[in-house]
């Protein structure tokens, strides 16, 4: 499996070093911690990063909402913010930055495993394989994350990538649906019709590709 690096922006030097030892222990790679939005934006173009973890009040120029959102518009680099707030306000703000996931402290370690797992896998950032060759001229570059019709990238929106890499990580198999949800829309209340809706849109983009869907069940992608 591939080693995925992190990036933790954390200006609480005892709170960087205790995520930092979690992270590692759990066999994942910590590229570098960053204090400042200043050295947060250094490290992201000295290394490679798959994912940030990112406490929302830190120093330096900017907040880690704002330092998010500026690497964001460089990198797709999924976000989890970790914060001493959940008032409307700080949501608010937060929802500008799109976050895989937000753990409010203090917090135990099975939280933010489970935030960085489900980054992982709603990201893609454990295969290894490049590219995925599906039906009827359809590649799929997991890498970054494209899909190409006969070399033309179809343009998807992020839940339309998102659900179609979950597909495709699985497939011929089953993906359920509690599993589509929790990975899609995380502990959101979400219904039968959202996912309807999703298919919708994807088979419209994508008319060729063989998604069943069993009712009650989930989906199979056939290849």
């Amino acid at each position: 499996m591939k080693k995925i690096d992190i990036l933790i922006i954390e200006d609480t030097v005892l709170t960087a070093q205790k995520i930092k030892r979690s992270l590692e222990l759990a066999g994942y790679n910590v590229r570098g911690i960053a204090n400042r939005s200043e050295r947060a934006l250094e490290l992201i173009f000295q290394q490679h990063i798959d994912i940030m973890i990112v406490d929302i009040n830190i120093k330096g120029d900017l907040n880690g909402i704002e330092t998010a959102k500026l690497i964001q518009k460089n990198f797709n680099i999924p976000v989890i913010f970790l914060t001493s707030y959940h008032d409307d306000a700080t949501l608010a703000e937060a929802s500008s930055v799109n976050f895989s996931g937000y753990i409010v402290k203090p917090y135990l370690d099975a939280q933010l495993l489970r935030e960085v797992k489900l980054a992982s896998f709603r990201f893609g950032l454990n295969d290894t394989t490049k590219s995925v060759a599906l039906n009827d001229g359809y590649t799929y570059d997991i890498q970054n994350k494209r899909l190409l019709k006969d070399e033309k990238e179809i343009k998807l929106t992020n839940k339309e990538e998102q659900f179609l890499h979950l597909l495709i990580q699985n497939k011929n198999t089953l993906v359920s649906n509690e599993y589509i949800d929790l990975l899609l829309w995380r502990d959101n209340v979400t219904y039968d019709e959202n996912r309807r809706q999703l298919l919708f849109r994807l088979r419209k983009k994508v008319p060729d590709l063989d998604i069943k869907t069993l009712k009650g069940e989930g989906y199979i992608l056939k290849i």
